[in-house]
């Protein structure tokens, strides 16, 4: 089940989305009366309920802001209990002193916004013992080991337990705790309003990772990155999932940069059976394979790690993809299977795991391939490995190209006024823009090419392509590309530019 948590700083605006919640299918909201500007009336916000709720009043060192008294504060919880409310939030350090009464639910709460304590099983233990019929722990987690350990509460816990690491590189705990027992997760309702942390919106975790579904036997898979908010891989494989009705999820993790292997070790305990594998460890994850196919051996590049007998094997999906976006978007392969991209000058801009993939293409079907980079020296790098030339990135506008290829981050999502080439970039009609950014669809870079009279090629169906790839590698069946799309497309929608 997911709780809304719901905040206004006047009555009538807490009611009415407390009703919008209920029509939007919300099944269980708390009320943060904290919010609340002036003395709150709870004869007037109790007497109608369209939800059962979690009554809290939140300090300021839990995150909250309470602007009363401490002894007002907790009259306030004791009238609430007094009133019938289904649930009351009582922080571990006054739960002794507010008694169980009528049929209200005690959840006894502990969060600490600067760190996961050492002793915080011991901490989650005491919770447990202090007559909850909840307990919840919502601790900051500077580490994955950290948001590993809160998660990890929920599998050791006698009283139903709702573990948060706070965050973003926790949110994969308000995710997987329905894995781990816990009773419920807590989101959003209202986009403008953020109450910790990495909660995410209630119609994300319904939709996008269709929560009330997952339970001790759904199989985990994982996109991990660094950045990761940005990815769509959750929307589209978990629509793939629910469509082909398998019991998977697939969820993102932050990945810090050069601590890849580390980290996995770290997500051992959780089984997960894939990984889909993005900016910037899929270079780094190759040294870390048991076993690779021919486009890792080749390209130098893995996206797609699955976890086969306890033993690493990486794939490359993004090669394939690309390539036959790419050409596809040209024109296709001519009548003697000759590819459009053969002798074309191409100017490709990154030297990451994906421009390595596409690189390695683009030569092998007898383009003039040029690199550039921000850093020269990777650019360097990579060009020797193809057997190609390379342009320091100031010249990169005024290079002769036939083709220009995004690798690069530069126009994603949220920085969508960015372009990794200026206008003079597109010095004549005709040049093929292709961008393997797809969030947004749209970029600057494409925009740019399009208002010079430019072919543009976006990222989308690369993306599709190479999300297809790793579900068959995940699953063993093909995907249903276009239910991947649409997920797709709807998520993208609002992002238009």
């Amino acid at each position: 089940m997911i709780c809304v948590t719901i905040g206004r700083g006047r009555h009538s605006s807490l009611l009415q989305e407390w009703k919008e919640a209920a029509e939007a299918g919300v099944e269980l909201v708390e009320l943060r009366i904290d919010c609340l500007r002036r003395e709150p009336e709870l004869k007037r916000i109790l007497a109608n309920r369209p939800t059962p709720l979690v009554f809290t009043i939140r300090r300021g060192s839990d995150g909250g802001i309470w602007r009363g008294t401490e002894e007002r504060r907790q009259q306030l919880l004791r009238e609430a209990i007094a009133l019938g409310v289904d649930y009351v939030d009582l922080e571990k350090d006054i739960a002794p002193a507010i008694r169980r009464f009528g049929k209200t639910k005690r959840i006894i709460s502990y969060h600490n916004l600067k760190n996961t304590p050492p002793d915080i099983a011991e901490i989650a233990q005491q919770c447990d013992e202090m007559d909850a019929d909840v307990v919840k722990i919502a601790t900051n987690a500077p580490t994955l080991a950290d948001a590993c350990r809160v998660l990890k509460l929920g599998t050791e816990a006698v009283v139903p337990t709702v573990t948060i690491a706070m965050g973003e590189l926790g949110f994969f705990t308000r995710v997987l705790g329905a894995k781990f027992k816990a009773p419920f997760t807590y989101a959003g309702f209202n986009p403008e309003r953020t109450f910790a942390p990495g909660m995410p919106l209630f119609h994300s975790l319904k939709h996008d990772y269709a929560y009330d579904q997952i339970n001790a036997e759904t199989e985990i898979y994982a996109v991990v990155g660094f950045p990761i908010q940005h990815s769509l891989s959750p929307a589209i494989h978990n629509a793939a999932f629910r469509h082909l009705g398998m019991n998977k999820v697939l969820v993102p993790f932050l990945l810090p940069e050069g601590k890849l292997k580390e980290s996995l070790k770290e997500l051992e305990w959780l089984n997960i059976r894939g990984f889909s594998v993005t900016i910037p460890h899929k270079e780094d994850l190759v040294a870390l394979l048991d076993k690779k196919d021919g486009a890792v051996e080749r390209t130098g590049s893995c996206n797609t790690l699955i976890i086969q007998d306890g033993k690493k094997v990486g794939y490359n999906t993004d090669y394939r993809a690309a390539m036959d976006t790419l050409e596809e978007g040209m024109g296709g392969l001519s009548p003697d299977g000759s590819s459009p991209l053969d002798k074309k000058q191409v100017l490709l801009l990154g030297a990451g795991g994906v421009a390595r993939s596409i690189g390695f293409g683009v030569a092998r079907r007898g383009a003039n391939l040029t690199i550039t980079n921000r850093h020269e020296d990777r650019a360097t790098k990579l060009a020797a490995e193809l057997g190609c030339r390379t342009v320091n990135w100031a010249q990169r506008a005024s290079t002769i190209a036939d083709v220009l290829i995004n690798c690069t981050p530069l126009g994603m999502h949220p920085n969508v006024n960015d372009s990794p080439v200026p206008p003079s970039a597109f010095s004549r009609p005709g040049i093929v823009a292709f961008d393997t950014i797809y969030h947004p669809e749209n970029t600057m870079f494409l925009k740019l090419a399009r208002e010079r009279e430019g072919k543009t090629i976006n990222g989308v169906d690369m993306f599709v392509g190479q999300a297809a790839g790793q579900f068959k590698l995940y699953t063993g069946s093909d995907a249903p590309r276009e239910v991947m799309r649409d997920a797709l497309k709807r998520k993208l929608g609002p992002l238009r530019q």
